[in-house]
């Protein structure tokens, strides 16, 4: 759902959300709400445009785990380049309680990669474009190292995690708990029957991707 010209509804500590424009672009994510926030800043004399995403979680993040989410990042961007868009994870205090942010430049979502409903309409796109086809490429082998080396799944299982922008320029968009552990469905006693149902997803989804990349090469 989308609330268009509306206010974030958390008190954030270091944002004036009661005076911040913002759109509801999705509270439909496991892990967080998304926000889109526009308009203009000054510097230096003159306005400059902003576009951004303000992603608020559910529950209050310790300190201990920013640093996490931070290092997850930067292990994205330093294996995907800008596949991944630059985040910055801000601690501050939401609804009183410490807890983090995740802002981010606004990507013009255009389709949903992972999505076999639109395998129709990207396939040919992939075929026609070998910058896309070299970007989702290294994508699928960047997600499938993490998987066979440290058993990390990238999760696939959120919704426009990997999406195509209207110049065919792949993103991944996701923040909050971007990898899945999947050693932890044989080290816990009881796991969370959820954690499999993500995994199990997020590896369809690749297998899926990886489809999609052998049928544009096929169209070559």
């Amino acid at each position: 759902m989308a609330r268009e010209d509306d206010r974030i509804d958390n008190r954030i500590a270091c944002l004036r959300t009661d005076q911040l424009p913002a759109t509801l672009v999705s509270d439909a994510g496991y892990h967080c709400e998304v926000w889109r926030s526009s308009g203009s800043v000054r510097r230096g004399g003159e306005r400059h445009p902003v576009d951004r995403i303000i992603k608020i979680p559910r529950v209050a993040t310790p300190a201990r785990e920013v640093g996490v989410l931070n290092r997850d990042h930067q292990r994205l961007r330093k294996a995907l380049g800008d596949i991944v868009p630059p985040t910055v994870f801000v601690r501050t205090r939401i609804d009183g309680e410490a807890s983090v942010i995740a802002m981010a430049p606004n990507i013009r979502r255009w389709f949903d990669v992972a999505n076999p409903g639109n395998e129709a309409e990207l396939a040919p796109m992939i075929a026609r474009d070998p910058r896309l086809r070299e970007a989702l490429a290294h994508f699928i082998g960047s997600a499938e190292r993490w998987y066979r080396q440290e058993d990390r799944v990238l999760d696939l299982y959120g919704i426009d995690n990997l999406v195509l922008d209207r110049n065919h320029h792949l993103h991944y968009i996701d923040s909050f708990g971007v990898f899945f552990h999947a050693d932890l469905l044989e080290i816990l006693p009881d796991p969370d029957p959820g954690l499999a149902t993500r995994i199990r997803t997020s590896r369809l989804r690749l297998e899926y991707l990886n489809h999609l990349l052998e049928r544009a090469h096929d169209k070559i």
